[in-house]
């Protein structure tokens, strides 16, 4: 799901004109819908099978973070091993309350988060968050779980794209308080001078 201000910055496609004339072209192959006065285009059942994809995309309400994801993508100059909708799994050791403890053992649970993209990038594993409509305590909780998550692994680092600037207040505070590397974005300045 993409408009063409997303398939001009992905595919260089020059000219909002030439960007039209190249998506006349695959016209056969996708849909098309509107969001915020621009034209959003998904692949319908002809181009899913042309490419070999079962996803069926949608028009639903999680077309703004889908559309917002993109908006960080091209923020991020377009990372090769981005991998949207990625599942971190971690384990975390429980206290000893039961009195019994077998040595060299230790009671653990597995959590798992599921991280709107992540990719790599100078040794780095970046893990993307795209927050438009989430409540925030939904968002602390999350930024705690991913506090956890970190101590596993490999020089982790957060990118939090958000709408507003009282959200992003947040979320910067959020950061300093559990120690969390990583910088938080304002998406819609980017979509201003994008």
């Amino acid at each position: 799901m993409a408009t063409i201000r997303h398939l001009r910055g992905i595919h260089d496609l020059k000219s909002y004109r030439n960007a039209c004339f190249a998506l006349k072209k695959i016209e056969p192959y996708t849909s098309t819908t509107f969001y915020n006065k621009e034209k959003v285009f998904y692949l319908n059942r002809a181009g899913r099978s042309l490419i070999g994809s079962y996803r069926e995309v949608k028009k639903s309400s999680n077309m703004e973070h889908t559309l917002l994801r993109n908006d960080a993508y091209l923020y991020l100059r377009c990372p090769v091993d981005w991998q949207i909708e990625s599942v971190l799994e971690y384990t975390v050791e429980q206290p000893k309350t039961l009195g019994i403890i077998i040595k060299g053992m230790s009671v653990t649970s597995k959590h798992r988060i599921v991280a709107d993209a992540i990719y790599r990038r100078n040794g780095y594993s970046h893990v993307v968050e795209i927050d438009n409509t989430r409540d925030m305590k939904d968002n602390r909780k999350k930024l705690q779980e991913y506090k956890e998550c970190f101590k596993q692994l490999d020089t982790p680092r957060l990118e939090i794209f958000t709408t507003t600037l009282d959200r992003k207040r947040k979320f910067e505070k959020w950061l300093l308080e559990f120690k969390l590397r990583g910088e938080v974005v304002l998406l819609v300045l980017f979509q201003v001078l994008g």
